[in-house]
């Protein structure tokens, strides 16, 4: 393999989907959920032969742009997007071993960029979020400083950086480049005429997209604004017609529509106040913001948010491996008709736990086999499912390897504990496997598709159980059911000591979701004891005549369900035992 320079070697690469991916409400990107003026519609269906064919030429755009910003038409520079003004600018002006400074979090590509050319990259913390703030910056310039680099409104916080804090920057570090990126400034409701900085710094980029207020995402058209000299400079390093004929035509035709962008402002403005308050409502801690979204802190309920939206087809940013926002979620606001069916998504329902061994799956051929088989290679005896049944009554073993070594040990036979897993595992889950996967492929699912479909109009799900993660999420994924949970807890989540019968696993459940009511559905006498020590609602699953219903309903169940396939009308009557009572 041919080695990439080393300024390059360790970047990881901007992360974008393959393929388009359906959903009911993309709320991820921060594009306009609006869409592009009509007039942007109909001046790329009047392209001609001739336009596409050829090079395009930018000077009505620049003189359109000039007239936008007040500026000269060699101040403004067209690019491909806001990206290609951030990569041309930072490539012209930080060399080598020079710094590109600013506020995290904020856009990730001057990062990349600032790194790829052998410059270095160095953020810093807010004291108070989201509170730009200029003195603190300044705090941070050393002699390696060359650019500091502002979002304003900035993504994915939401705040405004005041024109004075910039002007701070500007007058007293005129060596040092500020870059300002403005992609969102159109969606401010009083935004500052940055603008105007350019005629009085020679040490001011600004960089505007015209993605997201103006719908051409996928176009891909912005610009680069600064006195001529720097312009000039840039010009070394862009690519010559790097602004496509149809981006270019797509360009002139929104700026001549002013009302479109007036229309867009005012309902963004709207619909943002709206989802702000409506979140607040809910009890969760949306940030003020000046763009065309909001950064919202759901706590520890973040995933349990993000899937309750994505269960319904609505798309938003995570950020799962940041410290700072790993419990905020960055909502592009949605048009206003939309709100509802966002709040729909996040109504409260009651939650079903399911224990999944003999509850959703029937593993009389899979788990309580490789019980079977391996207590056979350890002994070379036959083990009976009575014995078996026995010892998962008598608490305390709800983990199957720790319940066969516990009947090898009966038997005289004194094997560790990690040979038994060794061999259980081997025959019973083995992901590398071409084909059938082992043992575990002989379940059954108790609990059809259709039922969880059926039933999720009312109730969200979770599972609680001993199996190792890979192993819960290989069977609920085969049978097509996985998507219907919001949170597993497995073997791998919680501590040894704080496994079944704990009440640690659904603890955390009731720690991290949101619900009315809450009922835990187990076939062990852990499972009951679990629920009991932790105040759910449990009810166990047995055969009603059998010694097994009766331990689960000493254990303390509240009830017991037969069969798992017919949930929907066990949870109807209880419904009509709860109205009637």
């Amino acid at each position: 393999m041919i080695k990439p320079k080393k300024a390059v070697e360790g970047i990881l690469p901007y992360s974008t989907p393959k393929y388009a991916q359906i959903c009911n409400l993309k709320l991820d990107s921060n594009e306009n959920p609006y869409g592009a003026s009509k007039e942007v519609l109909y001046a790329l269906k009047e392209l001609t032969n001739a336009q596409i064919s050829r090079y395009p030429h930018y000077g009505e755009l620049v003189d359109k742009l000039a007239q936008k910003f007040n500026l000269k038409d060699d101040e403004i520079l067209p690019t491909n997007g806001a990206d290609e003004a951030l990569s041309v600018i930072i490539n012209t002006y930080l060399d080598t071993d020079e710094e590109l400074l600013c506020f995290m979090p904020t856009f990730s590509m001057p990062k990349l960029y600032a790194t790829s050319c052998h410059g270095k990259f160095r953020s810093i913390d807010y004291y108070t979020k989201w509170v730009f703030d200029a003195d603190k910056l300044i705090e941070n310039i050393d002699a390696k400083t060359k650019i500091i680099y502002i979002t304003s409104p900035n993504n994915p916080t939401g705040e405004l950086a005041n024109i004075q804090d910039i002007e701070k920057i500007l007058s007293n570090f005129p060596q040092i480049i500020v870059l300002l990126d403005v992609t969102y400034i159109n969606f401010a409701q009083n935004p500052p005429d940055y603008y105007s900085l350019i005629k009085k710094y020679e040490n001011i980029f600004i960089v505007k997209s015209f993605s997201k207020d103006m719908g051409l995402a996928g176009l891909r058209l912005g610009c680069a604004l600064s006195q001529s000299q720097n312009i000039e400079q840039c010009k070394k390093i862009i690519s010559p017609y790097s602004v496509n004929a149809a981006a270019l035509y797509a360009g002139l035709a929104t700026l001549d529509d002013v009302e479109w962008e007036k229309f867009i402002k005012e309902q963004i403005n709207t619909s943002r106040n709206a989802l702000i308050e409506g979140l607040i409502e809910l009890g969760f801690k949306p940030y003020k913001s000046q763009g065309n979204f909001i950064l919202c802190d759901f706590n520890q309920y973040c995933d349990f948010i993000e899937w309750k939206l994505q269960s319904k087809g609505i798309k938003v940013r995570s950020f799962k491996t940041s410290d700072i926002l790993k419990n905020c979620l960055r909502i592009t606001t949605p048009k206003v008709q939309d709100l509802n069916l966002f709040f729909d998504a996040l109504i409260t329902k009651d939650m079903l736990v399911f224990d999944l061994d003999g509850v959703v799956f029937d593993v009389s051929n899979s788990y309580r086999l490789a019980i079977k088989e391996t207590f056979k290679h350890f002994s070379q005896k036959e083990l009976q499912d009575d014995e078996i049944q026995k010892a998962k009554e008598l608490g305390g073993l709800n983990c199957d390897w720790d319940l066969t070594k516990y009947l090898l040990d009966k038997h005289g036979f004194n094997v560790e504990l990690e040979k038994v897993i060794e061999v259980f595992q081997k025959m019973f889950f083995d992901p590398q496997k071409e084909g059938s996967k082992g043992i575990i492929d002989n379940e059954k699912l108790v609990v059809s598709p259709e039922t969880f479909e059926k039933l999720s109009e009312k109730y969200d799900f979770c599972a609680f159980t001993g199996r190792p993660r890979s192993e819960a999420i290989y069977s609920l994924e085969k049978f097509g059911i996985l998507k219907y949970f919001c949170k597993i807890i497995s073997q791998d989540d919680i501590q040894k000591n704080e496994r079944k019968p704990h009440p640690e696993g659904l603890n955390r459940i009731k720690r991290e979701t949101i619900y009315n009511k809450i009922y835990y559905f187990g076939d062990t006498v852990d499972d009951i004891y679990s629920a009991v020590a932790s105040t759910t609602q449990v009810y166990g699953v047995a055969k009603k005549s059998s010694k097994s219903a009766l331990i689960l309903t000493e254990a303390g169940a509240q009830d017991i369900i037969e069969d798992m396939s017919k949930l929907d009308e066990f949870l109807k009557a209880k419904e009509n035992t709860y109205a009637n009572s």
